[in-house]
C-alpha cells in the first residue's frame, strides 16, 4: 500500500497556486481507486494547516471527509498500553527510535505508523526528510507510478 504526507494533501487542499499543484493533481487522479492511507497524524497536520488558513469549519468537514468509506484508510500506530505509564512508555520509545535516525518529532510519528503498518511506498514532497531514515520507499508524486 502507498501512503500520502501532509505536504501532497495540503496541495491538494489548500494551496492551488503552489507550482507543485499540478502535479500533485496529476498523481492523485492517477491513483484514484487505488486503496492508499494517511497516518492520523497526517490529518490532523493537514486540519492544523486549513485552521491556520482561517478555515476552521472546513478543517472540520475534511476530517470527517477522510473517516467517510471511500479508497483511503486512516492509519493508526500499532502498540498496546494497559495503562497511562505503559502507554507514554511506548510512544516515546517508538518516537525516539525515529529521531535518532536524524529526525523531528512530527516526522517520526507518521514514520512510525508507516512502519508498524509495512507500508512499502511513502509519497511526499519531502523526500529529504525520509530517505535513508527507512525501508520503506519514500518518492515525489511525479515519480509513483500505480
Amino acid at each position: 500500500m502507498i501512503a500520502i504526507d501532509t505536504d501532497v494533501l495540503a496541495i491538494h487542499h489548500v494551496f492551488h497556486k503552489d507550482p507543485r499543484y499540478k502535479a500533485t493533481q496529476k498523481f492523485l487522479a492517477e491513483i484514484r481507486g487505488v486503496t492508499k492511507g494517511i497516518t492520523i497524524f497526517n490529518l490532523l497536520e493537514l486540519c492544523g494547516i486549513i485552521s491556520t488558513a482561517g478555515q476552521a469549519a472546513e478543517s472540520d468537514r475534511v476530517f470527517h471527509q477522510y473517516f467517510k468509506p471511500q479508497d483511503v484508510m486512516i492509519l493508526f500506530p500499532d502498540f498496546t498500553a494497559g495503562h497511562e505509564q505503559t502507554f507514554w512508555s511506548g510512544l516515546t520509545t517508538e518516537c525516539l527510535a525515529r529521531i535518532q535516525r536524524g529526525m523531528r518529532l512530527g516526522d517520526a510519528v507518521i514514520l512510525w505508523t508507516l512502519e508498524s503498518k509495512h507500508i512499502d511506498t511513502f509519497v511526499t514532497w519531502n523526500t529529504r526528510h525520509f530517505r535513508d531514515k527507512t525501508d520503506i520507499r519514500v518518492i515525489n508524486p511525479p515519480d509513483c507510478a500505480p
